[in-house]
């Protein structure tokens, strides 16, 4: 199939609506995941209150379920339960005879109960929105019957849990409505506190930096669609709306947090004028504030509390026996914990290297992108040797005529085919690749000044049309590359193996080799979004490693999370910094190559030399000067003289050399027959164009290195890790 144009209309219609559904998923994970952080944290200073000490507002209370009224009996297991959670399952294979599994039946089931503990009881209601509720339960039945498969999360009486909810004085019970405006969770949960707080912890870092790498793609398809591909605008871009959504939501949130926990304690401390208050309610008081205090320690909570709540929350006074109640509290309550820490640290190093992948590929497209947009459009007439980039038009000739294609049996350049066999039934059918192959010849690119030979061989070629056909349980496909089409090139311009004094567009390892369809702009785009995307799927896993690890242990605050927030803009800056590094290295190997190059051919007229100072020694012994000449030439290292940059000065001396003994050699016929003098003459000749190609490609990639390290901010690198500026030589000596 075509590839997807995203400079199309269409397609940048369909960019721009995946970027507000990636916007409008992350705010909802930014969202989430800050309240379930905010939960989270007011969890930890919520002190486990006696039954005795309720008295208005939202508690946390731990007690032993007891029977009420009336009980509910669970579905599969007939047991005793006051809330019950069910499903029923059932085992299946489908189609390539792999084993699934089906839900028949799911629902919950809840009544009123009363929970109790050392100092009292209380009717706990749950009301009819049991969805509202987190009942965090484990599984108290498991069955498995043929291909069937019974579950059951119960809470039966004599069970021990945890309820966060809402106390009402006048009812005489607790509910779990209204516990929004304290930032607290509806919760009924068999584990402790402080391993519910440890799991909303991590979770709020999952949520956070799944957010941040949603609204990093958005950016990234909204860039696209907007046809803005320049990196640094996606980084500049990238940094300062993550960062700053995360550092002004993370602060707005944490306000609304600190803000709920003074109305909270507010409620509690008005109790304290009641006369014949129970001590245990004061210990309550004094507990919370303790815990409030205690959440303090990060350098944010700190800023926090002094700014919002310090003025709000004064002190309860104590005597010497509630004070000792009140340490009790304080001390009996964990720290956040998340259960599972080193399976998190596991996941952490996993995202990191699935992230460092992702970069590494996204490197790789941006890289080609950048190259795409530095390497300048020649002409058929004006290319010079090494990596070129052509546009034109697809032609053949009698002496390499096209191929056909296998399916149709059109005329084409390049095929790629493909035959699949769908094998499965219904839903689960899937096709399988029984044949695939291709073909390429040798064609003609045709511009405005001319034509060259482009050897297809080991290039990426980017179809413009395609074929498929379904013949019974078989799908035939073809690619081709037909002639008269309009082509983008990009590729190595090496001689050319049939005709030496010309050259062709060919492979050459270690240089890319495109054949596209597509016009450049619309390739720059592709990658640039390529690239953008990947960069943003990185960079969500990158932020959600570091907060995996900071959540690791159950103690995830605000701190860490501005602290990963941080971690974007360094993220980028290193990316950035080896994007241009590579860039310059690139280049300076662009340049290395091309001198290489050079030298290669000048050690090869140089050999010539010795051997030619002793024919001219014994035939024109009286030619003094150019004995000299030739003696100069023959002592004079090619290789230190192109590395000082006097290679202009030492091709000139050459040729002025050869054109003095190509005079004598006129005016004594002996020296023709000569068969030195003939191979040097002939190889003076050959190398000569190929000498001005190689001459011309040095001085184009000279320049451009010489340019990149002299701008901003490939300047700082190239001053960092002393890349210097080569010679570049003129195009013409003398």
């Amino acid at each position: 199939m075509r590839r997807f144009n995203v400079a199309s209309v269409p397609g940048r219609l369909l960019l721009a609506v995946l970027a507000v559904a990636c916007l409008t998923g992350a705010w909802h994970l930014m969202a989430t995941g800050l309240n379930q952080l905010a939960q989270a944290r007011q969890m930890e200073r919520m002190p486990q209150t006696p039954v005795a000490a309720l008295v208005k507002g939202p508690y946390a209370i731990s007690g032993q379920v007891k029977t009420g009224r009336e009980n509910l009996t669970t579905p599969y297991s007939a047991s005793s339960a006051v809330y019950v959670r069910y499903r029923l399952q059932e085992e299946y294979r489908d189609a390539d005879g792999e084993r699934r599994t089906r839900t028949l039946e799911a629902g919950e089931q809840g009544i009123p109960f009363l929970l109790g503990d050392d100092t009292g009881t209380v009717a706990i209601a749950p009301g009819q929105q049991l969805r509202a509720i987190n009942w965090n339960l484990s599984r108290t039945y498991h069955r498995q019957t043929g291909a069937r498969i019974y579950s059951e999360w119960a809470l039966q009486p004599g069970d021990t849990v945890r309820v966060i909810g809402q106390y009402h004085p006048d009812r005489q019970q607790m509910e779990f409505s209204g516990l929004d405006a304290f930032t607290l969770p509806a919760l009924v949960s068999a584990r402790h506190l402080a391993a519910n707080s440890g799991d909303r912890l991590f979770a709020a870092a999952i949520r956070i930096s799944g957010a941040a790498g949603l609204l990093a793609l958005g950016l990234a398809l909204l860039l696209t669609a907007a046809k803005v591909h320049r990196f640094w605008v996606y980084v500049l871009t990238l940094s300062v709306v993550i960062t700053g959504t995360l550092w002004t939501l993370g602060i707005a949130r944490l306000n609304q947090e600190w803000t709920a926990i003074a109305a909270l304690y507010e409620t509690r401390y008005q109790q304290l004028g009641t006369p014949g208050i129970n001590p245990r309610v004061e210990a309550d008081v004094a507990a919370l504030h303790q815990l409030i205090q205690r959440s303090t320690d990060g350098w944010l909570d700190h800023w926090m509390f002094r700014r919002v709540v310090e003025d709000r929350l004064p002190a309860p006074e104590l005597d010497a026996h509630t004070a000792t109640l009140a340490q009790q509290m304080v001390d009996s309550q964990p720290g956040g914990h998340y259960a599972h820490t080193w399976k998190s640290l596991a996941l952490s190093g996993g995202s990191a290297l699935l992230a460092l992948a992702l970069l590494f590929f996204a490197i790789r497209t941006l890289k080609f992108k950048r190259l795409i947009e530095a390497i300048p459009t020649s002409s058929s007439r004006g290319l010079s040797f090494g990596l070129a980039e052509l546009k034109g038009l697809v032609d053949v000739d009698d002496r390499h005529p096209p191929v056909r294609d296998p399916l149709r049996n059109q005329k084409c350049v390049a095929y790629d085919y493909k035959v699949e066999e769908r094998r499965g039934s219904d839903s689960d059918d899937k096709w399988r690749t029984v044949e695939h192959r291709s073909e390429r010849v040798p064609f003609w690119l045709e511009d405005n000044h001319g034509r060259i030979r482009v050897h297809p061989e080991g290039a990426t070629i980017e179809y413009p049309k395609h074929h498929s056909e379904i013949r019974g349980d078989r799908r035939f496909t073809v690619r081709l590359l037909e002639p008269l089409v309009n082509v983008y090139c990009l590729g190595f311009a090496g001689l050319d193996r049939e005709q030496p004094d010309r050259l062709t567009l060919q492979q050459d390892h270690g240089s890319p080799f495109l054949i596209s369809a597509r016009d450049e702009d619309e390739l720059v785009r592709s990658r640039g979004a390529g690239s953008f995307v990947g960069t943003a799927v990185a960079l969500g896993l990158f932020l959600f490693a570091a907060t995996a690890v900071f959540a690791a242990d159950g103690n995830f605050s605000p701190d860490n999370l501005l602290l990963a927030a941080l971690a974007i803009p360094l993220v980028l800056s290193i990316y950035s910094g080896i994007l241009h590094y590579n860039d310059i290295v690139f280049l300076k190997h662009r340049v290395d190559r091309a001198a290489a190059n050079i030298d290669t051919i000048l050690q090869q007229r140089h050999d010539l030399w010795p051997n030619l100072e002793e024919v001219v020694k014994a035939t024109l012994g009286h030619e003094k000067p150019l004995l000299k000449a030739i003696a100069r030439l023959r002592s004079i290292d090619p290789a230190r003289i192109s590395a000082t940059g006097k290679l202009d000065k030492l091709i000139g001396f050459e040729r002025r050399v050869t054109r003095t003994l190509q005079a004598r050699v006129e005016n004594y016929p002996e020296l023709n027959s000569n068969e030195i003098i003939r191979q040097f003459i002939t190889i003076m000749a050959d190398t000569e164009n190929y000498l001005a190609l190689l001459r011309n490609s040095y001085t184009e990639s000279a320049q451009v290195y010489n340019t990149r390290i002299q701008s901003f901010p490939d300047l700082i690198l190239a001053r960092l890790f002393r890349f210097r500026a080569v010679p570049a030589a003129s195009r013409t000596a003398e």
